[in-house]
């Protein structure tokens, strides 16, 4: 059987789908380790994240790229919380505690220490 040659324009953007029938996304790039003598696929899905695949884990190529076996896939759950960010800042009608030369009672702006007035909103500091 003759082996069918592809070329690197002829692979990229071609879709991938794992044993299961998922799409995992589209080949962006190919990688060759000229010294293990290995070839392998770089994987974008639709949230841009990249996954790299082994030639040795490709079944098919054709319309599609068909990977031998189910990949992992990340599923978030939708009661998963973000992570946590921040603390948020007061907005400027909110009171900050004035626990910090040249901290502004008013705004909550930190003015250097040696200020007498907040030079966000003027007000006069202690």
């Amino acid at each position: 059987m003759e082996k069918k040659f592809l070329s690197r324009d002829k692979i990229v953007g071609k879709q991938v789908i794992d044993s299961n029938g998922t799409i995992l996304g589209t080949i962006k790039d190919i990688a060759f380790d000229l010294a293990g003598g290995k070839m392998s696929i770089t994987v974008t899905d639709e949230k841009e994240k990249e996954t790299e695949i082994s030639s040795d884990d490709v079944s098919a190529v054709g319309d599609v790229v068909i990977l031998k076996r189910p990949q992992k896939v990340e599923v978030k759950e939708a009661s998963q919380k973000p992570p946590p960010t921040a603390r948020p800042t007061p907005p400027p009608s909110a009171k900050a505690p004035t626990t910090s030369t040249g901290l502004c009672p008013n705004c909550g702006y930190q003015n250097e220490p040696n200020s007498r007035f907040c030079i966000k909103c003027g007000t006069k500091l202690k």
